[in-house]
């Protein structure tokens, strides 16, 4: 089903008291129209996804708009139920979700020099095709122009960089849009990962440690028609200043490329695929960031999207810097850094401020992450999900402690399969 009722983070009996608020608060006249008294219907219907689960396929935005419309056309035909409301709600994401596909595009500038003296590239992700242009098609070539509400908007500016364009298939715009732009920010990410691999950047420095990140603005086209003649999809954190320094060469783009392929092709099929998007988007937004206390945040978030609990709903710290420490070769000075790296993240958050050199430490987690992150994808094909992982992980460290668990267990599965045989059913011929 598109829409239903599954991990039930909000209970039946919370869904419920919902519905009846909602009823309380409306009326319906005899033409059809909800009237709303005494209730605030735009709090509610901001909170109602939590309640639910929904395809992929639906963005954020589109969920709450679908639940809003489902909501609405049940209390119009009768009594709110939590089955009245999931049926609608699915008839209609049924309805939206046979919509006919339209091919889409989008390009954004790309970070890199020497673009008419070096050839391209292309890359395949999820049904989104990347590739790096120096010229753009003629349909996509836009002079400055005005955007009521945003202002004037020159697509030639940051001058003297290519151009990075994603195409696909999706069934509306803001779908398209999402899809290209997760493709975009993974290619970032896997790139930025490979491309700082094992380096440091020296202290002081004011700008991202990471060379490719979004340019100013995204600029969306439905077949060969231009979509942002009204609306406008922008980076609300670029700086131009920032942009051009130290980008980099086309040549150095194109000797990574190889290896992001693969791990794309590798992550692809991988039995942690979700999770490991997760943590590589959330190392792709450190890496882009400016603000090295903000690039801390994310660096930890990654760090808990790959060692938290996955079902559970408090994060101890203690056991995912347990967790993360596992494969260091001095554990004992990993595990004192990121307790450190733990104390001023929450210095950060609950005080706003903190004496440390961020850079530092966030470069540590970049690199810990980077390592763990690439031994996943090549290295671990044995490992079937996260809660398999987080197995064993929490395992010893220590291999003579191992050798001998393993002993006990071999001796146990052996008395097991001893008791299965003698209590089998004797054949006639025993």
């Amino acid at each position: 089903m598109p829409i239903r009722r599954f991990s039930k983070i909000v209970s039946d009996v919370e869904l419920t008291k919902l519905l009846r608020r909602f009823e309380a608060g409306t009326t319906i006249d005899v033409n059809k129209t909800i009237h709303f008294h005494h209730l605030d219907s735009d709090e509610l219907e901001r909170i109602l996804p939590d309640a639910f689960e929904a395809d992929p396929g639906f963005t954020g935005r589109q969920v709450r708009c679908l639940l809003r419309e489902a909501l609405w056309s049940s209390r119009k035909k009768g009594p709110l139920t939590i089955d009245s409301l999931v049926a609608e709600a699915h008839r209609i994401a049924k309805k939206q979700l046979a919509q006919p596909q339209k091919r889409y595009a989008m390009w954004t500038k790309f970070r890199a020099r020497q673009m008419p003296f070096s050839p391209g590239f292309r890359l395949n992700w999820n049904g989104v095709l990347l590739e790096s242009a120096n010229h753009l098609p003629g349909y996509m070539a836009k002079g400055e122009y005005f955007l009521n509400g945003h202002g004037r908007i020159d697509p030639s500016r940051p001058v003297f960089f290519c151009h990075l364009i994603a195409r696909c298939e999706a069934r509306h715009e803001e779908n398209a849009v999402d899809q290209m732009l997760d493709a975009t920010d993974l290619f970032m990410a896997l790139f930025n990962m490979y491309e700082m691999w094992g380096r440091w950047s020296k202290g002081g420095e004011q700008w991202a440690e990471g060379k490719l990140w979004h340019g100013p603005y995204h600029f969306v086209f439905e077949g060969q028609r231009f979509l942002g003649e009204e609306h406008v999809w922008y980076s609300p954190n670029f700086d131009e200043e920032a942009w051009g320094i130290h980008p980099i060469d086309m040549p150095a783009v194109l000797r990574f490329i190889p290896r992001v392929r693969r791990a794309l092709s590798a992550l692809d099929r991988h039995p942690l695929r979700d999770l490991l998007i997760k943590v590589l988007r959330l190392m792709q937004n450190a890496m882009s960031s400016r603000d090295q206390s903000y690039s801390l945040l994310r660096y930890w978030s990654a760090l808990e999207q790959l060692y938290g609990d996955p079902h559970g709903r408090e994060k101890s710290y203690s056991r995912i810097i347990q967790r993360a420490s596992f494969a260091e070769h001095d554990k004992q000075i990993a595990r004192w850094k990121l307790g450190h790296i733990s104390r001023i993240r929450n210095e950060y958050v609950h005080a706003g401020d903190n004496d440390d050199d961020l850079r530092v430490m966030a470069q540590y987690l970049r690199m810990l992450l980077s390592r763990h992150v690439n031994y996943l994808l090549f290295h671990a094909p044995q490992v079937e999900s996260h809660s398999h992982w987080l197995e064993i992980v929490d395992l010893p460290g220590d291999e003579s402690v191992l050798v001998a668990r393993k002993s006990v267990i071999d001796l146990r599965i052996g008395l097991i399969r001893q008791g299965k045989e003698h209590n089998a059913t004797p054949k006639e011929s025993d």
